[in-house]
Order: structure tokens, then C-alpha cells, then sequence
């Protein structure tokens, strides 16, 4: 007789789910970890060049006497897309699981369109010192001319209001996603989806000039969402997925 060592399918069933709650568990800890960078290196990008370059009174003048700052800034807005595309990408073998269609949506949103606004955010930055190289060969920066350009080039409230816009789409989706599938306690989806709202409301509010883009009123009503944003991402990185939901997520086999 030959000798052949089976093993019983619960056993092979429970590999199965053990190598599925590995998988899941390492998703959840590398999308906390980019979602933290990302927003780090948002906040960075702000104080290093976005509120330096806005608030000054010639800003093709101050990119270029600051091009390293600049440059810089523009390296931070790259990382802060990058990592946020990269969470869409990182989840997306555990939302679709939930459901495909909104799963492939939420990764077009935030993978594909959230980060190529990000890019020409980058670009425009990139774009100021040489700009002020050309301006100041001829009437130069300090001119009226070339104060207008430079503004114009860095003022960002239009690409503000298109991104966080198309940003709580992404967001609205990832949120109906955890939710239904329960990985992560359902508290913390329902506080991402109260936020949701008010995010639009504090960028419809300004794109009608209502409020400003930075004002105090903007960020109080966009403060709940980006609190929960790094709850989530401390819960992922701490906790993982709940394995009783991840087991239910996960296909039959």
C-alpha cells in the first residue's frame, strides 16, 4: 500500500483562514502606516512652502530666493499623494472582497484622480523659480506683472476646493466599504461618514467665497474627519482588521 498523509479539509480550511487574517493584518498595518505619512508630509508641505510662498507679497520672488524650500514642498505634496494612492492600492484586495465595483471606484478616486490633482499642485510649485527667472529678465518679479503670475500660479484655492471634493468621494466610498464589511468597529466608520459632510460644507462654503480657503471656519468643520482619519490609521496599525469579520469578508473557498 502507498502511504499518502492527508490532512482533514478543517485543517487545511483553518491554514486557509490563518494565512487570511496574516494577509489582512499586514494590509491594515502598511495602510495605517502610509495614511500617517501622508498626512504628515501634507502638513509639512504647508508649513514649508504653501503658507511661506502665499503669504508673501511677491511669490516668484521668494521662489526663487527659496527654491530649495520650494522644491522641497513640492517633494512633500508628491509624498503625501503617493502614499495616500498607495492605501487605495494596499486595501483594495480586502474592499473588494466587500464589494468589487465600489472597491475598483474608491482606487480609480483616490489612486488615480486624488493624486493627479496632487501632481499639478507639485508642478505649480516646481514651476515659480523658473518663472521668476524669466520675469527677471526683463521688468522682474517685483513688477506688478510678475506679482499677478506668481499669484495666479500659487493660488491654489480652486485645486483645494476640486481635491478635497473629489477627496470626500473617495472617502465616502472607503467608509460604505467599512462599513458594511465590519473590519474595523463600526464607530469609527460612522464618525468618517458624520465628517464627511461638513468637509463638503466647509469647501462649498469657500468656493462660493463665502469663507476663505484657510480660514479658522474651514478647518474647524474639516477637524472631525481629519481627527478620525488618524484614529483609523492608529486602529490599523495597532489593532489590524477584526479577524471574525475578515473571515466573513473573505471568499469561500
Amino acid at each position: 500500500m502507498s502511504s499518502t498523509t492527508s490532512y482533514p479539509s478543517r485543517v487545511q480550511g483553518d491554514s486557509r483562514s490563518g494565512n487570511s487574517v496574516r494577509e489582512h493584518r499586514a494590509a491594515a498595518t502598511t495602510a495605517g502606516i502610509l495614511y500617517i505619512i501622508g498626512t504628515v508630509a501634507g502638513i509639512l508641505s504647508k508649513f514649508v512652502a504653501t503658507f511661506p510662498v502665499r503669504n508673501a507679497d511677491d511669490p516668484l520672488a521668494y521662489a526663487a530666493n527659496h527654491s530649495g524650500t520650494v522644491a522641497t514642498g513640492a517633494l512633500l505634496v508628491l509624498v503625501m499623494g503617493l502614499s495616500l494612492a498607495m492605501v487605495a492600492v494596499v486595501l483594495f484586495p480586502v474592499l473588494r472582497q466587500v464589494d468589487e465595483v465600489l472597491a475598483t471606484g474608491y482606487l480609480i478616486i483616490r489612486g488615480a484622480v486624488e493624486t493627479t490633482t496632487y501632481v499639478i499642485i507639485a508642478i505649480a510649485f516646481l514651476i515659480l523659480a523658473p518663472l521668476a527667472e524669466t520675469m527677471a529678465a526683463g521688468r522682474g518679479t517685483a513688477s506688478p506683472a510678475g506679482v499677478r503670475i506668481g499669484t495666479l500660479v500659487i493660488d491654489s484655492d480652486g485645486a483645494s476646493v476640486i481635491l478635497s471634493l473629489v477627496f470626500c468621494l473617495g472617502a465616502a466610498l472607503f467608509y460604505v466599504l467599512l462599513f458594511r464589511s465590519r473590519i474595523v468597529p463600526r464607530w469609527i466608520t460612522v464618525w468618517g461618514l458624520a465628517g464627511i459632510p461638513l468637509y463638503v460644507a466647509a469647501y462649498l462654503l469657500a468656493m462660493y467665497g463665502v469663507v476663505g480657503t484657510n480660514s479658522s471656519e474651514v478647518n474647524l468643520l474639516c477637524l472631525p474627519l481629519a481627527v478620525q482619519e488618524m484614529v483609523l490609521a492608529v486602529w490599523m496599525i495597532a489593532r489590524g482588521f477584526r479577524p471574525a469579520a475578515v473571515s466573513e469578508a473573505s471568499p469561500m473557498s
